[in-house]
């Protein structure tokens, strides 16, 4: 399996970070987790092509994780693509149905070029939750419902053909049992969101200050919601997986200092996640 982070930012805007978007490629097909704020332009700049892409896995419905769902779904069927199924929690039906409603005059536009409807008007919907499993090809996938401020849950991906596996948390803080979900994963791709700041922000990154100041209860509510690199160590060690990938991240974190603090805990490789970050497999 190949992973690439499309997007490992936050709700906060970043240039250089785009919302949560990850592509999975299991037997041959590549899978989207999660399509934030920016994920279609990152599939560009990734070489891939959105038509390519005929299966969506939601964590959850905030806004950094699904607000280009509407783009990749018009866009990727106007490249040709005709088949989508779209896998998630309460609110996964709601958001498909209304990009119906909103962009109903648009498709019909659309459709007034040539084009057949196949592949946008019948997205396939799939509900996740703890009982969910599915395959695609070779690879099995399963979830696990997570601990975050609305219902959530972390994705594992198996090929049984490679042997190889991927877990992404979703957003989440510790939640008994997670561990055991990871368990020997190659790869645990973990929400990293509330870590140690740079003493001097970068200066190609806009003052956020400027604009937004959040108070003490803000952060600490961020984290009721959120692990610190620490607490991703922690888990990491627990699953004994191979690689830990720290993702979701707020500006002006500190790269070193957030891998050194998760490397306390856990002795597997540590990546602090970029955009464009691609794993290529064996993992």
């Amino acid at each position: 399996m190949d992973v690439t982070i499309l997007g490992s930012g936050s709700p906060i805007p970043d240039p250089q970070r785009a919302g949560t978007g990850i592509t999975i490629s299991i037997d041959g097909e590549l899978v989207l987790l999660d399509c934030g704020p920016g994920t279609v332009e990152r599939m560009l700049d990734a070489d891939i092509n959105p038509k390519s892409i005929e299966s969506v896995f939601f964590t959850h419905h905030h806004m950094d994780h699904n607000a280009s769902f509407f783009h990749f779904a018009i866009a990727s069927w106007t490249l040709g693509r005709r088949d989508l199924t779209v896998y998630g929690p309460t609110g996964t039906t709601s958001l498909v149905e209304a990009m119906y409603q909103v962009y109903e005059s648009d498709l019909e536009y659309r459709r007034s070029f040539g084009r057949s409807l196949d592949g946008i008007t019948d997205i396939e919907i799939v509900d996740v939750d703890d009982e969910f499993a599915s395959r695609i090809g070779n690879c099995r996938i399963s979830a696990m419902q997570v601990d975050h401020s609305i219902e959530t849950y972390a994705y594992r991906f198996d090929d049984e053909s490679t042997g190889e596996s991927v877990v992404f948390s979703g957003d989440t803080t510790i939640v008994d049992g997670f561990a055991e979900f990871a368990q020997g994963a190659d790869v645990l791709i973990q929400d990293a969101c509330i870590g140690p700041m740079l003493d001097t922000p970068p200066s190609n990154k806009p003052v956020w200050t400027k604009y937004f100041s959040p108070d003490q209860r803000y952060l600490d509510r961020l984290g009721e919601v959120h692990c610190t690199p620490a607490e991703c160590g922690e888990i990491a060690a627990d699953a004994d997986v191979d690689t830990l990938v720290l993702t979701h991240l707020t500006p002006y974190l500190d790269p070193e200092q957030m891998k050194s603090n998760a490397q306390q805990s856990f002795d597997g490789a540590v990546i602090v996640a970029e955009d464009g970050l691609q794993l290529k497999s064996p993992l």
